[in-house]
């Protein structure tokens, strides 16, 4: 087998994430034909088909699953090679908080370790909350960075806030209602976020009979009780893609619409802490492809 550019695996990872090449070709600048070309070479490299087609969306298959945890690996290395040769030394203590569905729906898992690896002078702290304990820390000053889905946070120490972009909510999952029971089965989601309070209300004004039956206090537990077909589940797309997850065809589920993903820093920041903040919305798939909006300063 011949070398595998890294070109092309940046491709598959954007088609398999995005599960359109239209839209992986925006989030590449580039165009849909070359985007199907690369994916097409990649496939005779490896010697098998990595994409499905068909007429109403694409998916990666089961060799592609294998694949692309490195690739994504391969393209981190490749990013932290660039990042150690084009930057000076960073050091110092860096806190972020991230709310757990943007952490689910975004890889932030991933980004913080490319990071790490990147700068391992950085004392680098990452604190998974529910969005709730994520802003209560940011306004006690507990933290560099914080990163939240949820409305514009209004509090004077977070004017700053940057929004990253908007995840579409949409439902999930192959669970259908039985014979016994009409009601759709559903997986409500953790208590006191905003994600929950928006699928409360939408279900409340629905017409749509339905029933909770898996409570998970962890989005997690709650997307792999969708996939094991508990229930459906409500949640942001890119978290649906990146966990390997249907569109329910659900009728008569309510629509839910977008939440955004805003990204908040504390005035006066560390170099270290501008370096992660500036690395957060360069890898932010909203924000490829077009005119960044407001920042805050560096």
């Amino acid at each position: 087998m011949d070398d595998l550019p890294v070109a092309l695996l940046r491709t598959l990872v954007a088609v398999a994430e995005s599960r359109s090449f239209s839209r992986a070709a925006r989030l590449l600048g580039s165009s849909q034909p070359t985007v199907s070309a690369q994916v097409r070479r990649l496939e005779q490299l490896v010697g098998t088909t990595l994409i499905e087609r068909t007429t109403r969306a694409v998916a990666p298959t089961a060799a592609a699953r294998r694949l692309l945890p490195l690739a994504r690996d391969m393209l981190r290395l490749q990013r932290i090679a660039l990042e150690r040769l084009d930057s000076q030394p960073l050091a110092g203590l860096v806190v972020i908080a991230v709310d757990e569905s943007v952490a689910l729906a975004h890889g932030l898992v991933d980004l913080v370790r490319g990071f790490n690896e990147a700068w391992p002078e950085v004392d680098l702290r990452v604190d998974f909350a529910d969005p709730g304990t994520v802003l209560e820390r940011f306004d006690a000053g507990l933290v560099d960075l914080a990163l939240v889905h949820g409305a514009s946070p209004a509090s004077a120490n977070r004017l700053a806030a940057i929004e990253l972009g908007r995840d579409r909510i949409a439902w999930y999952g192959h669970a259908r209602p039985t014979g016994e029971d009409p009601r759709w089965p559903l997986v409500g989601l953790p208590r006191g976020t905003p994600l929950r309070a928006r699928t409360d209300e939408a279900l409340l004004a629905s017409a749509t009979p339905h029933r909770i039956v898996v409570q998970a206090d962890s989005l997690w537990l709650g997307i792999e009780s969708a996939r094991q077909g508990l229930g459906l589940i409500a949640l942001p797309a890119p978290a649906a893609r990146r966990h390997l997850l249907e569109s329910a065809p659900g009728q008569g589920l309510p629509a839910l619409g977008a939440v955004p993903v805003h990204l908040l820093q504390r005035d006066g920041p560390a170099a270290a802490a501008v370096a992660l903040r500036n690395e957060i919305r360069q890898a932010w798939p909203a924000r490829r492809g077009r005119t960044p909006g407001r920042s805050s300063p560096a």
